[in-house]
């Protein structure tokens, strides 16, 4: 009988990103092993920062094409996985399911992301490392504290690459929050500020 059935090389793929990437790129190829020509009416991602692209939709039998998919990683960081549906005109309501699984490299390290003291503790400073990862071409501007009564000292270990930051708190008599912004100037068109934290609680 005739039939048409999409053969597909991976179903899955794994990538990781380097430093400096701004996508994610995963090809998918498949080829058409039925006897009747077969049309893919439907290409849709799980995600907005997602797409695929197919350069036609009808394929005869024995033909061979391809997926493209493409995440854009923007500031999403870690372990990203991604669907990609495929539809066929001949088989509309079972959808052959794509992965994409990508892992991206934190641009920092920052240990710890946030310190505490306890309310009448003694204000000692506490130290937060904050690292560029290897080869980033990010460069650590400044950091800053938002609440004036928990200061911040930085001191530069390797300048623009890997800072100790001392906080310390006016007093500890009474609770108090602070968000320290750590400003970088990567990526140079919307340079990203990082975050870390310190309570008096």
């Amino acid at each position: 009988p005739a039939f048409a059935q999409l053969k597909w090389d991976t179903m899955e793929q794994s990538l990781k990103s380097k430093p400096g990437d701004r996508e994610v790129v995963a090809t998918y190829r498949f080829t058409n092993t039925g006897t009747t020509p077969i049309t893919i009416d439907n290409v849709h991602t799980s995600c907005g920062c997602t797409t695929a692209a197919l350069a036609k939709n009808e394929y005869a039998p024995g033909e061979s094409g391809q997926i493209v998919a493409r995440m854009d990683i923007g500031s999403r960081t870690g372990h990203q996985e991604k669907s990609i549906l495929v539809t066929t005109k001949q088989n509309p309501k079972t959808p052959t399911i794509l992965r994409l699984i990508a892992d991206i490299p934190e641009p920092l390290v920052m240990k710890p992301t946030f310190v505490m003291w306890g309310v009448g503790e003694s204000p000692k400073s506490k130290t937060i490392d904050i690292k560029v990862t290897d080869g980033f071409p990010i460069k650590l501007l400044k950091v800053d504290s938002d609440n004036p009564d928990i200061k911040v000292d930085v001191s530069e270990v390797h300048p623009g690459v890997e800072l100790e930051v001392h906080v310390t708190p006016k007093d500890t008599s009474r609770p108090e929050m602070a968000t320290l912004l750590i400003r970088t100037d990567y990526p140079s068109d919307n340079p990203q500020t990082y975050y870390a934290y310190a309570k008096v609680k």
